[in-house]
């Protein structure tokens, strides 16, 4: 454990402005990818680069450090984190009301906002003891704070990456505007659907760019998926009398199936191992918390009570969130996988079990903000544990990281229900629909209000619950090559995101076989694709709510990304 006083201090005013501005951006454009992709990359490697090339172009009189970056950018992934919660569980509300036709009330978006940055600061709060365990003690590896921590040790961080992600985001900005404007519903092959294969063939740089990152097993799984799904069982159904709908919804809850029971196995296998390694030390740690704890227990309470959360579903949601906030902050140390929708679709599950049991009422807004709440928790608790392995790694004064996650978590709680909103709106015809399928978000919506086919759901689940259980017990080189989460995630979504998510996969694979030195800066392009294509979507969409027409934002915005292009080309030379 190093010695308090050998932590060089990191907070600073400059830091902070760094840390809050780039989590707006990232809370924008990552809202939009997750809807857009059905997944979300851990953000730290784009913060790391971000928060260090701004900091370095701003620094004229005082120089910075690799502590001010390493603040700038703890605070700055947050933003990503809490479009997450937010993005892969709220709009589920949307789905029922247009699919199912459900009355239930789109929540406030103050009251979301205060639920949010709740939830966000308990995240923290909860994650401040576990430190000590699970990093100055257990030293658990938290991958992506590792990352982020190595490549500021080696100074990689200066204005030519900085440069490099706004050329590459810009192009990619470009690239999506035209694409929306010119052809937004992707290139359907019509002739193909008399024999029930359903393919619509969705050009994404940001799904490229996240292929790339997730890597090749991730990759090719989510493509064997996909194949499985839309070449064999949709097909198959088709062909023995199946309407097209009716066929791609049981593929999709069978996929629903395989995501959940997948998760749920891994909780198994995880957690049952390790029930006093996770909770001996939140039961001893939170003596030394206990005033803080409780009053953002209060806090918590107040805030589901406002949203319209019963009382005692209230309270069983913080407890929840408590024990689900320890799982989150060492499975992501270990595995570098949050599975956070999935924690939170578990708790709410319980909170409407108790609910039965005791004949109460529990209405289906309140099931929603329950998943939300929880999580938004455990996906703060697992980026706050990334941050302090990075402080950990570097020396940076850990309650200089602590100081800068609250700040993000302020200012991208605030904003997230806003932000939500203008993609709800901007893009209301888009969402639900093979454009921005929001995966996640029919995964939370079915799970609360039950699937169409049940029956295919279950086996789903059972069959995926089951594998994931027995793969643990093989040797590593006996457990194949699959992945279950991704594979229903291909099930789910079909072939149109899947190819070009299995094309930036097969780039990293040959990056990591043939060039595996390029990897960092692989990285970097991936992280340009993804915010490049994630803000100008989301810029076109906010243009349409002030009433300007799509094509004529597209137009203004593409000036705009013009003259980016050409100033981070400038730059980008002059630094080479």
């Amino acid at each position: 454990m190093p010695d308090p006083r050998s932590e060089h201090r990191g907070f600073t005013f400059r830091a902070a402005a760094v840390a809050a501005s780039l989590s707006l951006f990232l809370l924008m454009s990552s809202t939009y990818i997750a809807l857009k992709l059905g997944a979300l990359p851990w953000p730290i490697i784009f913060s790391v680069v971000a928060s260090g090339g701004l900091l370095k172009v701003l620094a004229h009189r005082k120089p910075t450090n690799i502590h001010e970056i390493n603040v700038a950018q703890a605070g700055a992934s947050i933003g990503g984190l809490i479009s997450a919660g937010i993005a892969f569980t709220v709009p589920g509300i949307l789905f029922l009301q247009r699919e199912q036709g459900l009355d239930i009330p789109w929540p406030d978006p103050w009251l979301l906002a205060v639920l949010t940055v709740v939830a966000g600061l308990l995240g923290i709060l909860l994650s401040v003891p576990l430190k000590r365990t699970f990093i100055d003690i257990e030293e658990l590896p938290y991958p992506a704070g590792t990352a982020g921590a190595e490549l500021l040790k080696v100074g990689k961080t200066g204005g030519k990456q900085l440069f490099l992600v706004i050329c590459v985001g810009a192009g990619a900005a470009l690239f999506a505007l035209v694409r929306d404007v010119s052809f937004p519903a992707g290139f359907a092959f019509s002739w193909l659907a008399g024999y029930g294969i359903f393919v619509t063939l969705l050009p994404m740089p940001l799904a490229v760019g996240g292929g790339f990152i997730l890597g090749p097993r991730a990759g090719f799984s989510w493509l064997a998926g996909a194949l499985i799904g839309w070449l064999a069982l949709v097909p198959l159904l088709f062909l023995n009398g199946s309407d097209e709908t009716a066929a791609r919804t049981l593929t999709q809850n069978l996929g629903m199936g395989i995501v959940l029971g997948s998760g749920v196995g891994f909780f198994a296998v995880y957690v049952i191992p390790r029930l006093k390694a996770i909770f001996l030390p939140v039961f001893q740690s939170q003596r030394s918390f206990g005033l803080a704890s409780a009053l953002l227990a209060v806090a918590s309470f107040l805030a589901l009570s406002l949203m319209g959360v019963p009382w005692l579903a209230a309270i069983l949601t913080v407890v929840g969130a408590w024990i689900t906030v320890a799982i989150a902050a060492r499975m992501t140390g270990e595995t570098n996988i949050d599975p956070l929708e999935q924690f939170g679709i578990f708790v709410g599950l319980v909170v409407a079990l108790c609910y039965g049991l005791l004949n109460l009422e529990l209405s289906l807004q309140a099931s929603f903000i329950i998943v939300t709440f929880v999580s938004v928790t455990c996906a703060i608790a697992g980026d706050a544990g990334h941050d302090f392995k990075s402080a950990h790694l570097l020396g940076t004064r850990f309650f200089d990281v602590v100081k800068a996650d609250i700040v993000a978590v302020l200012v991208a709680g605030l904003a997230a229900p806003f932000v939500l909103q203008i993609i709800r709106t901007g893009f209301a015809e888009q969402l639900f629909t093979p454009a921005m399928p929001a995966p996640q978000a029919q995964m939370v919506a079915s799970s609360i209000s039950g699937f169409a086919y049940p029956k295919v759901f279950l086996a789903g689940f059972g069959g995926a619950f089951l594998l994931e259980v027995l793969s643990h017990f093989l040797p590593k080189k006996a457990q194949g090559k699959l992945l279950l989460m991704p594979l229903g995630i291909g099930l789910f979504l079909g072939l149109g995101l899947a190819i070009p998510l299995a094309l930036g996969a097969l780039i990293r694979s040959y990056v990591d076989k043939k060039h595996s030195a390029k990897y960092q800066a692989g990285v970097v392009i991936a992280a340009g694709l993804m915010g490049g294509e994630g803000i100008a979507g989301f810029g076109a969409g906010a243009m349409t709510i002030f009433g300007m027409a799509f094509a004529t934002g597209a137009l203004y915005l593409g000036a705009g990304f013009l003259l980016v292009l050409a100033v981070g080309m400038w730059k980008y030379r002059r630094f080479v």
